[in-house]
């Protein structure tokens, strides 16, 4: 069944629903955390100074005035701190290696993701509405499939979302069309009944690249209306604005 998307000429069709996840659905305060308890565990690992401690935290997860590298793709991130530790802390491999994706595979485990989950306004709305109006939905995420997984079971989303494109399930990154493709392919509707919902260029570049209908950038995530509308069929704040009709 066909869901109507409005735009300022009128509805657009669609019939599966691609989202990202970190930004997009959900917000980026669990990421803060994450990162703050990565830093904790490699600090107290290597005995570093509280200065070095400092750093590493800036380094993993910004400021307050930036977000450090909690943007990054899971094993880009895995990849940006094991250079940081050679680089600045004069670790080498396989060592820092080891320890990084170590830490990492620990803080997965054991972090109580769901206590600091928190979805963006509208997201399980708009989820429920596509559900009850006979539409697919996808999750394409530069997350493993797997914690994504975790994530939805963590906030009762598990039965709104019809199939997951992780890391592990498809290793190129948006902006390629090939997470979009596998999401597509997975759900069993061509690119052209399909929207993309990001917000980041990247998000919104791999559906265009994949032949999607629309694309919908959305400002609760890192991306500001500049830098979504050259790739943007249509920009909400949030996903409280994505009107839809057909339910």
């Amino acid at each position: 069944m066909l869901l109507g998307v409005r735009l300022s000429t009128g509805f657009i069709g669609v019939e599966a629903f691609l989202f990202d996840k970190d930004g997009t659905l959900l917000a980026y305060d669990h990421w803060w955390r994450v990162m703050e308890e990565r830093a904790r565990r490699l600090s107290s690992t290597l005995a570093l100074s509280p200065s070095e401690s400092t750093a590493l935290a800036t380094f993993l997860h910004g400021d307050g005035r930036g977000w450090g590298i909690i943007h990054l793709p899971r094993w880009d991130a895995e990849l940006a701190t094991t250079r940081y530790l050679q680089e600045n802390l004069g670790l080498t491999n396989p060592r820092a290696e080891t320890l990084v994706k170590e830490v990492f595979r620990q803080v997965d485990e054991e972090f109580p993701f769901e206590t600091y989950l928190r979805p963006t306004p509208g997201a399980r709305e708009v989820l429920e509405t596509i559900r009850q109006g006979g539409g697919k939905i996808a999750l394409v995420t530069h997350d493993t499939a797997e914690a994504a997984h975790r994530h939805l079971r963590g906030l009762g989303w598990a039965e709104l979302v019809d199939a997951v494109v992780g890391l592990e399930v498809c290793p190129e990154r948006k902006p390629s069309p090939e997470p979009v493709l596998w999401a597509c392919r997975a759900l069993g509707v061509r690119p052209e009944r399909a929207t993309m919902v990001g917000d980041l260029p990247a998000d919104l570049q791999a559906g265009k690249a994949a032949g999607c209908v629309l694309t919908v950038g959305v400002l609760t995530g890192l991306g500001t209306t500049e830098d979504l509308a050259p790739w943007a069929d249509l920009v909400v704040p949030d996903l409280a604005h994505l009107n839809l009709d057909g339910a």
